[in-house]
């Protein structure tokens, strides 16, 4: 018989007061968390999904270190499955001339008709910013990309990325800066993330055919190895039996939950506070969007036009 987790919540670290609403009275349980980061806990968590020499723990165990030498990058996932919830990771990018490189950070149920979110770290050469790509799938249906420089020199020190994905309203987070926000439109016929359970994967790998300048600067493996460095990792999210799932249709954590802090109000919509966030990064950072790309898009996507849950607060 196969054994149901059901709800479990797994804390792996500490979570600001900021991100989880603490203003909206949704504290965020400490139970089991840890703080610093804990690779021998990691390996609990995590395992390697493929070129295992490439992940290293350096920093006394503190660090998760990814590289991408000639032969291949690596990547790293989550031993569960979850739906719903809150993933955080800080990471500190490649230096030096990492054109050509991808480092990410995202969720995804993988398989056909996927569910997908993605922090995507464009690397680029030496002085030049980073480019943050964000992206959503749901039912299979992508190209949502919007990219944005960040507000800071990524890889001076370890910066935060979060998302919290409620049976409402996917949110990014960049430093507890709201950066995009995904509704759920599907009363209006658009697919949203609810029924597929999602794994959380760390990689880095070369993208020199798309990532910096559409493909036009190639990977410079005199450079390597390019090492990217995680820590911190949050998984405070409900985790799904693969088996139930398969022998059920109603999936647990469907259903919201009081006691579940993450589908709280304050993170099913998008208060004021958070938005104006948001519009700030757009104002002055925003340097591709989707939503106005005439070229692909002649008719603006339905998301792009539907009003935003508003909260006051």
């Amino acid at each position: 018989m196969a054994v149901f987790k059901s709800m479990q919540v797994l804390v792996i670290t500490l979570v600001s007061c900021c991100v989880r609403g603490c203003a909206a009275g949704r504290p965020l349980s400490d139970t089991n968390a840890f703080t610093p980061f804990q690779y021998s806990k990691f390996q609990k968590n995590f395992f390697v999904a493929w070129s295992e020499s490439n992940v290293a723990a350096v920093d006394g165990g503190h660090t998760l270190q990814l590289s991408l030498n000639r032969k291949s990058g690596t990547a790293v996932s989550s031993t569960n499955k979850y739906l719903y919830g809150y993933f955080r990771a800080s990471i500190k990018l490649v230096s030096g001339n990492s054109a050509g490189t991808v480092t990410a950070f995202y969720l995804s149920s993988q398989g056909h008709n996927h569910d997908e979110v993605d922090f995507e770290f464009l690397g680029n050469v030496t002085g030049e910013p980073y480019v943050l790509q964000t992206n959503i799938y749901a039912n299979g249906i992508g190209n949502r990309e919007q990219r944005i420089f960040l507000w800071f020199d990524p890889r001076l020190k370890f910066h935060t990325y979060s998302v919290i994905w409620n049976h409402k309203s996917v949110s990014m987070y960049v430093d507890n800066v709201l950066v995009r926000v995904f509704q759920n439109n599907e009363v209006h016929g658009q697919p949203y993330l609810t029924k597929q359970p999602m794994g959380v994967y760390s990689s880095i790998f070369d993208a020199s055919q798309w990532a910096t300048r559409g493909g036009l600067v190639k990977i410079d493996f005199v450079n390597a190895p390019f090492l990217a460095h995680y820590t911190n990792f949050t998984l405070d999210a409900c985790a799904i039996d693969e088996t139930f799932a398969i022998l059920h249709t109603e999936t647990p954590c469907a259903t919201p939950t009081s006691t579940n802090w993450w589908n709280a109000e304050w993170f099913r919509s998008v208060p004021a506070s958070r938005l104006g966030q948001m519009h700030w990064v757009y104002k002055n950072f925003l340097i591709y969007d989707y939503c106005t790309d005439r070229e692909r898009y002649p008719i603006v996507p339905f998301e792009c036009t539907a009003p935003l849950l508003a909260y006051e607060n």
